[in-house]
């Protein structure tokens, strides 16, 4: 998708998912009075949701394009690599790339949609997600999802569905109810003689009196059956597992199989350094670049490409001896549990300016400083060897795991002799939720478990 046309798609889905809602209410003076009046409620939920809706048919239309021209492409890679043509595989390459780059950024805003109807809760969120591989919608069966959300908005206008598929982590699930001022319902649709027959065989066996006869006519169906049998029932008990984890607060992590507990009901706010984000973004505008340092241990750089380079900011991490990688705040997009760019306090220009590469925003921090900081709340650590922290993440499917630096982890222990392991997600928060460096050792500190 050519840029123009890309960045002219992005203004209007992040309308839909930010603003639709507050411009097509009736002018109202007290934002509260939306919450205490059922009726303007309604009819805010009603026109939020709208907005959602025509995120996602747009989406749907543009990620199948994106996705289309990507299949076009890689297979104009496969003639020049046969031919031997370098300069033609590097070009056919940097189009690859630009284009699952605008495919992250039109997942991330079906992202920003989930992350607003399940709360803004990473401890929920995550649940939802496996390490799977992203699904095609152009060779899946979104035709069915589609119905489905257009026969469920006739008869529940005030709700809202999502299409799990078009989310760069929902993986439980075909699509996700959501109904104001209730839970959300996951949904599982299931299509076709096959899996119509194993459902039917199912309900059988549940029902039946005597299981061996209903066994019997499983044993009896062919092995491809069988397996098909298999498969739907681990999925119906994985995505039970999910929703118990969902309600009750316990269960097991379908990434790590490790146990889920809810460590409080008490809400932990974290702090956010986005305040200082905005500004250097508004410093960059007339300087070119700016830079600051926040709770003297997290390091930020804004640079306008047309007028400075980013790789300023590498060298400064390297003449302060930083050992931590650097973060593009654009890497936020890769990552399927990241807090959606899109729903920060940013105005939408200077959102469009990060997206676009126009204004760069990197970060890092100087590890050892911020754990020395621990200290400060009964907290101490040490880092684990190579082999330790290997086999904690040999517990982890896919590329997850547990945080590690030159290959070795961190422990940590408070004064009561609990321990945790420092995880990826601290880091997560800290680069795409902007969350600052002494809000997560608070974080950490509610999140010690005894096991």
């Amino acid at each position: 998708m050519k840029i123009i046309k890309f960045e002219r798609e992005l203004k209007v889905l992040i309308n839909y998912i930010r603003e639709y809602g507050i411009l097509h209410i009736e002018e109202i003076s007290n934002p509260s009075d939306i919450l205490d009046d059922e009726s303007k409620w309604s009819e805010f939920a009603q026109a939020v949701h709208k907005g959602f809706y025509l995120a996602q048919n747009r989406s749907i239309i543009l990620i199948k394009q994106v996705l289309t021209e990507r299949k076009q492409q890689i297979q104009k890679l496969k003639e020049a690599k046969r031919g031997r043509e370098k300069e033609k595989c590097n070009e056919i390459t940097n189009v690859l790339n630009q284009l699952k780059y605008q495919e992250m950024c039109l997942r991330k805003i079906m992202d920003s949609i989930a992350w607003q109807i399940l709360g803004y809760d990473l401890s929920q969120l995550r649940r939802l997600y496996y390490g799977q591989e992203l699904i095609d919608i152009t060779d899946s069966n979104l035709k069915s999802e589609v119905s489905f959300v257009d026969e469920y908005l006739n008869d529940n206008p005030d709700s809202f569905v999502l299409i799990s598929d078009l989310t760069s982590f929902i993986q439980i699930g075909d699509v996700v109810i959501f109904k104001p001022r209730e839970k959300v319902i996951l949904v599982e649709l299931k299509e076709g003689d096959t899996n119509g027959k194993v459902f039917r065989l199912l309900d059988e066996f549940i029902t039946a009196n005597c299981k061996y006869s209903t066994y019997q006519k499983l044993m009896n169906e062919a092995p491809k059956f069988q397996e098909q049998f298999q498969r739907d029932i681990k999925q119906i008990q994985r995505n039970n597992q999910v929703v118990q984890t969902l309600n009750t607060g316990k269960g097991k992590d379908l990434l790590s199989n490790m146990d889920v507990v809810k460590n409080s009901s008490e809400t932990i706010v974290l702090d956010t350094y986005t305040d200082v984000i905005k500004s250097l973004l508004d410093e960059s505008d007339r300087k070119g670049h700016a830079i600051s340092v926040v709770e003297e241990c997290l390091l930020i750089g804004v640079y306008n490409t047309e007028k400075f380079p980013s790789k300023v900011f590498d060298i400064w991490a390297k003449c302060l001896n930083i050992k931590m990688p650097i973060i593009d705040f654009r890497q936020s997009l890769f990552d399927p549990l990241g807090y959606p760019i899109f729903l920060h306090s940013l105005p939408q220009s200077q959102i469009l300016d990060i997206i676009l590469g126009k204004k760069i925003v990197k970060f890092t921090i100087d590890i050892e400083m911020w754990l020395q900081t621990f200290k400060n709340h009964g907290i101490t650590y040490r880092w684990m060897s190579k082999k330790e922290t290997a086999r904690i993440n040999g517990k982890f499917t896919g590329n997850q795991g547990i945080f590690s630096l030159e290959g070795c982890g961190i422990e940590l222990e408070n004064s009561e002799g609990l321990k945790q392991i420092l995880g990826e997600g601290v880091f997560s928060r800290m680069f795409t939720s902007l969350n600052t460096p002494s809000s997560l050792i608070k974080y950490l500190k509610k999140s010690f478990i005894s096991f």
